[in-house]
C-alpha cells in the first residue's frame, strides 16, 4: 500500500508539471519561506545580497488519511503524538507548483527582492535564488515578508559582515540527538518525540558565540527540506556527502573571506565533508570539530583516510564528555 501511494502521488506530480506557464501565487497555493543569510555582494559593497528559498505547494485541505494510517502504525510498536507527527510529515504529502513567480520585501532595505519561478521535476516547486535587497540598514536581523500574498507569510534574514569567524555546524547527532544509527529509533525522534539537544552544545555554542564576537552559524544537514519547520522550532527553543558539500560551497561563495569553524559528528559524513572542504579552500576552514558518536565507524583508519592531507592542529574528534572544555578553546587566536 505504501509504494502504491508514492506512485500515484508522482502521478499526480507528472501531471500538475505539464504545460507549466510562470504565475503568482493565489489563493490555491501554501507557500513556505526558509529563514536566510545575507551578505555583502561582492560586485558592489553598498549592495546586500539574500540567499533565498521557497517551497510553492497545493493547499492541503484534509490530512485525516495520514493521520489514520499513522495510528495503525504507531500500533505496530512506535508510539508518539499522531498529531505531532502528522504535523512533521505534511510536507511530505505537498504536491509542490512548478512555474510561480514570489517577491519578499524588507522594510530595512531598499529594494523588493525576486526569487526566480518555482521548478518543476524533479525539485518541484522549490526555488533558490541569490536576490539583491539593495541598501540595507543596520541590524541583528530583518523580516522578509511574501508580497501580493493572501496569507502571511515572513522569514527571518540573518545579516552579517565580510570577515571574522563563522561557525558550519551539522544537526543530527551534533547539536540535536536524532539517533541516526537507529533507523526505528531515529524515526520515532523525528516524528514523534520532542527535540533533545546533545547535552552541553547549547552552552558550547553560547560560548562560542561570545569569543567569536557573535558570528554567523550555519546548519547543514541531510535531512529533507520538508523538516525546516520542525528543525527552525529546535534551534529557536534550544539556541548525502556531495549534497553537504555542495552546501559548504554556497557558504564560501557568501563568506570567501570569512574562516569558519566547522562541527559534526561520526555518523555520517562529516568528517570526509569538511576534511574536503578544507583540502578545497584551505584556512576558509580554519577548525574541525568531530562528535565520536558511539556505535559509529570510529577507527583510526576511517579518520587517518578522511583526514588526509589536512594537518593534525586543524581537526579535533572528541568525546561527550569534552564537550565542557571546547568551550576553553581559543579558536579566534588560532587553536582548534
Amino acid at each position: 500500500m505504501r509504494f502504491t501511494s508514492i506512485f500515484l502521488s508522482c502521478v499526480v506530480v507528472t501531471i500538475c508539471a505539464t504545460s507549466v506557464e510562470n504565475r503568482s501565487s493565489d489563493s490555491l497555493d501554501e507557500v513556505l519561506l526558509f529563514d536566510a543569510p545575507a551578505f555583502q555582494d561582492p560586485a558592489n559593497a553598498s549592495n546586500t545580497l539574500v540567499s533565498l528559498q521557497a517551497f510553492v505547494y497545493v493547499k492541503q485541505l484534509d490530512l485525516s488519511t495520514l493521520t489514520s494510517t499513522l495510528t495503525a502504525w504507531t500500533l505496530g510498536g512506535i508510539t508518539g503524538s499522531i498529531e505531532t507527527a502528522v504535523e512533521r510529515l505534511k510536507l511530505f504529502t505537498a504536491v509542490g507548483v512548478p512555474g510561480v513567480s514570489l517577491s519578499v520585501g524588507v522594510g530595512e532595505c531598499s529594494e523588493q527582492a525576486t526569487l526566480s519561478a518555482t521548478s518543476s521535476l524533479p525539485d518541484l516547486g522549490l526555488s533558490m535564488t541569490n536576490a539583491s535587497l539593495g541598501l540595507c540598514s543596520g541590524g541583528d536581523t530583518y523580516t522578509g515578508a511574501l508580497l501580493n500574498a493572501d496569507d502571511v507569510v515572513t522569514m527571518t534574514i540573518f545579516p552579517s559582515g565580510t570577515n571574522g569567524y563563522g561557525v558550519i555546524s551539522d544537526i543530527d547527532d551534533t547539536v540535536k540527538v536524532s539517533h541516526v544509527l537507529d533507523k526505528l529509533e531515529s524515526i520515532k525522534t523525528t516524528l514523534f518525540d520532542t527535540p533533545e539537544p546533545v547535552t552541553g552544545m547549547p552552552d558550547l555554542y553560547a560560548s562560542l558565540a561570545q569569543t567569536l564576537n557573535d558570528p554567523p552559524f550555519i546548519y547543514i544537514t541531510g535531512s529533507p527540506y520538508q523538516l525546516f519547520p520542525f528543525l527552525r522550532d529546535f534551534f529557536d527553543d534550544i539556541f548525502s556527502q556531495e549534497s553537504r558539500l555542495s552546501q559548504v560551497d554556497r557558504v564560501h561563495g557568501m563568506y570567501s573571506n570569512m574562516s569558519f569553524l566547522t562541527v559534526g559528528d561520526s555518523t555520517q559524513s562529516d568528517p570526509e565533508v569538511y576534511a574536503e572542504a578544507y583540502r578545497k579552500y584551505g584556512d576558509f576552514i580554519r577548525c574541525i570539530w568531530i562528535r565520536r558518536v558511539d556505535g559509529a565507524n570510529n577507527t583510526d583508519e576511517r579518520f587517518t583516510t578522511a583526514f588526509n592531507g589536512v594537518p593534525e592542529t586543524k581537526y579535533r574528534i572528541y568525546t561527550d564528555d569534552e564537550i565542557p572544555s571546547l568551550a576553553q578553546i581559543d579558536v579566534a587566536g588560532g587553536s582548534c
